[in-house]
């Protein structure tokens, strides 16, 4: 019982005041999306519609349920169900019950999920917040209250409305609608408010009426019942179906930005990319087959796009040619590499692995969420029969290379470390300069430590830093990128080798001239770009000249691999290795429970057994990039920008 009080006791509780920053910030952010949402519903016509209205309070009640139950109890909404007691005690009418059941269903499932619990300890870490389990669970809470709270303030976003057409403002519809809303897709937004009493159904001043109505007699059923049975949205038989607001397809990139504003920091800059690539391609889908707007797309059209995955050329993203092409063009464009790939005998570069197509499946779910969350037309979908099986454990294992030491060395031989022409385009051939960069340290970095390129490419100054038995780097958040997960943050020493060739020298230099980014020479003075992808731009082509047809797949991914397999081989164990790596270990629940992070003696004596393969690269006096040198813009940007205006 003590150790269970000790491991729940919180050493940093959270602030009234950290709760009340975080409220004020977060509810404003979801208040202006609904606004919006609303704003959407008079663009089309539907200023005074009552189900506007009822679509907010369905969905505040869903938030309201996953505040007062939590994640961990599932609530089936049945007679007898404690959720149902709940909102009969509250004056929520009978028939939202439906209705607000589909949408817990859905938050429940989201809520459980790895990104949103991901996305709770963002924003933790935004407002301050200790991360303790305490703490989590109290996030949790303020979230899902916060977002009822702004979904019950329908006063101003639905004045039009009228109240009487309701049960749920205390009017009386003989008809409810049939189908079952969506909870809405938006950001996290957790929003946290102190109550001092019992929470009410709907405050007094937003929607007076939430009274439960007074028990009747249900009338006695003597004859057949004629009445008109209503339509889907409402209408009643015979009447012209309302209209729901549609998006054209010519809009989908724009729609596509506010879904990426929606998920803020839960995506990152690759995500939001790949996003939007996925759109383009269903863009392009579409208007091959005729489509115009959402409310024209069916099932069909997701079975295209799943044959159009099969025939892009695999490098489609990187050729500012070929994203110009339209879905016939670009099908014609495989056949012609495939042609010529016959003719020489290789494998045509056309088709998208089923990694790829996974992930752009997971994002087109994403995007059709995202547009019927807000109220757009949009007919079911399914995946089923057209997203690739995830592959079996077994053949995981085969798919990576994992290079050994000696297929390494090579590497090291290259002018990068032996002494190259120039700073620029001549890194790759021999001469009398040896420059201290990025493209220097990182193999090396990369090579002992295996860690994912963005990690150290994004390094800060700050992020260097010493303890009693040396120098650490501290992977944490910083003002370049955040952390892939929770265990991505993580302390690792400093490689012997990497010392040894002036690591701390280039360090100071950089201080002096104040620099903030560990490798300057990675950052665009012009956009926000991903250091890592210019780390490869630059070192690929020479490692592949290093290596020749020695030259593996995923060039720097399989260093991080081929680290880990080599203590694997040396008798390292796996927890400590993947607490190297930045990974969550595959053991037992017990044991990623019940331990901490290995130490640092034990990751510097694990790390000891990787065979020191830098050893011929001389030390040489620390040389800076001219440019870096003088604090100039780096000229590869000018370069780049000045080939995009070629290209255009």
């Amino acid at each position: 019982m003590l150790m269970s009080e000790l491991k729940l006791k919180q050493k940093e509780p959270m602030s009234k005041q950290q709760l009340q920053n975080l409220c004020e910030h977060e509810r404003d952010v979801m208040l202006l999306h609904l606004e919006d949402a609303a704003i959407a519903a008079r663009r089309y016509g539907r200023p005074a519609d009552i189900e506007e209205l009822e679509l907010d309070l369905e969905n505040a009640w869903a938030y309201k349920l996953l505040a007062m139950f939590g994640i961990r109890q599932h609530l089936t909404l049945k007679e007898g169900c404690n959720g149902y007691r709940y909102l009969m005690a509250n004056g929520v009418p009978a028939s939202h019950i439906p209705a607000i059941k589909s949408n817990y269903i859905e938050l429940y499932d989201e809520a459980n999920s790895r990104a949103f619990q991901d996305g709770i300890r963002m924003l933790m870490d935004q407002f301050g917040i200790a991360q303790h389990p305490l703490n989590h669970e109290k996030a949790m809470t303020a979230y899902f209250e916060g977002r009822a709270e702004a979904l019950f303030e329908v006063d101003d976003r639905h004045p039009l409305a009228d109240r009487s057409l309701s049960e749920f403002t205390g009017g009386s519809r003989p008809h409810h609608r049939a189908d079952a809303p969506q909870a809405v897709q938006t950001e996290v937004i957790p929003i946290a408010a102190e109550r001092t009493a019992p929470p009410a159904a709907v405050p007094p001043a937003t929607v007076p009426a939430f009274q439960p109505p007074e028990p009747t007699e249900p009338p006695a059923i003597t004859m057949l019942d004629l009445r008109p049975t209503p339509h889907s949205d409402g209408t009643e038989q015979g009447e012209a179906p309302k209209e729901r607001p549609i998006i054209l397809v010519a809009d989908f990139e724009a729609e596509c930005q506010n879904l990426i504003d929606n998920m803020k920091d839960a995506w990152d800059a690759s995500t939001a990319r790949d996003a939007r690539a996925l759109v383009r391609m269903f863009k392009l889908v579409l208007e091959a087959e005729g489509v115009e707007h959402t409310g024209q797309i069916t099932q069909y059209h997701i079975g295209e796009l799943r044959k159009f995955f099969n025939i892009v050329p695999t490098r489609w993203g990187q050729s500012a040619r070929m994203r110009a092409m339209s879905a016939p063009e670009l099908r014609a464009e495989g056949e012609k590499l495939r042609e010529q790939a016959e003719a020489e005998g290789k494998e045509a570069a056309v088709g998208l692995s089923a990694a790829t197509i996974r992930k752009h499946f997971g994002n087109l779910n994403h995007f059709l969420k995202h547009v019927r969350g807000h109220g757009f037309e949009i007919t079911e979908w399914t995946f089923e029969g057209l997203r690739p099986k995830k592959p079996k454990l077994g053949s995981i294992r085969k798919q990576q290379h994992k290079p050994k030491p000696a297929e390494i060395v090579p590497i090291f031989s290259c002018p990068i470390y032996t002494g190259s022409l120039d700073d620029r385009r001549a890194r790759g051939k021999r001469g009398p300069h040896v420059y201290h960069d990025g493209a220097y340290f990182l193999p090396i970095m990369f090579t002992y430590l295996g860690a994912r390129r963005s990690e150290f490419a994004s390094l800060a100054l700050d992020d260097i830093e010493e303890d009693d038995d040396g120098l650490v780097l501290v992977l944490r958040p910083n003002e370049f990128r955040r952390v892939k997960t929770e265990q991505s943050q993580r302390v690792l020493p400093v490689p012997d080798e990497l010392i040894r060739l002036g690591f701390m020298d280039y360090c100071v230099a950089l201080k002096e001239l104040g620099y903030k980014a560990l490798f300057p020479d990675l950052f665009s003075h012009r956009t926000k770009n991903d250091p890592g992808d210019r780390f490869y731009d630059v070192f690929l082509p020479i490692m592949k000249k290093s290596l020749g047809e020695n030259m593996w797949d995923r060039a720097f991914h399989a260093l991080r691999h081929g680290m880990a397999d080599t203590l694997k081989q040396a008798g390292v164990s796996p927890e400590v290795i993947d607490d190297i790596s930045g990974r969550l270990s595959e053991g037992s629940e017990t044991n990623t429970r019940y331990t901490n992070p290995a130490s640092l003696p034990l990751m510097r004596d694990a790390l000891s057994k990787y065979p020191i393969i830098t050893a011929g690269v001389e030390a040489k006096p620390i040389k800076l990039l001219p440019w870096v040198e003088q604090r100039l813009p780096p000229p590869w940007a000018r370069e780049a920008k000045n080939e995009e205006r070629r290209r255009k």
